[in-house]
């Protein structure tokens, strides 16, 4: 009887320490995944905030403030245009839009290709953001100004 009794509790310890264990690896992948879901807000925040500057190239001159307005402005446009700016993802871009408030205005798009160059894109053709981008052929390309 004692031989039954030893095996019976240590088949029961050792249940008891594989639940602890499944216990423990669930609690920290949850733990993981909430610091995941933390990090890419915190990405997505720091995306807009990195934005704020100003940008040129080809004329034209961007200026994106921290609370979301804009200033486009320079030669290669008609009159300088004021609005709202917003990012939003398609696929894997990030792209740019600015909405003048000025209803009229059509939106203009840009993707950012790095924390300091962004390149005006059509909507439906985002495959030049795919490949590397040629400085001295690509058009519609801001810098940020230092």
């Amino acid at each position: 009887m004692k031989k039954s009794l030893i095996f019976t509790t240590s088949g029961l310890l050792l249940l008891a320490s594989i639940g602890v264990a499944t216990m423990t690896n669930t609690v920290n992948a949850q733990s993981t995944s909430r610091g995941a879901d933390a990090h890419r807000d915190k990405v997505s925040k720091s995306e807009e905030t990195f934005l704020a500057g100003i940008f040129s190239g080809d004329d034209i001159e961007l200026k994106l403030d921290s609370k979301g307005r804009f200033v486009l402005s320079g030669d290669a446009l008609e009159k300088t245009l004021h609005g709202n700016w917003t990012l939003e993802k398609s696929g894997l871009h990030t792209l740019l839009r600015l909405k003048a408030d000025n209803n009229s205005e059509q939106d203009w798009l840009f993707g950012l290709r790095s924390n300091n160059t962004l390149q005006s894109v059509d909507g439906g053709k985002l495959k030049q953001l795919d490949r590397p981008l040629n400085i001295n052929e690509d058009v519609g390309v801001l810098t940020r100004v230092k």
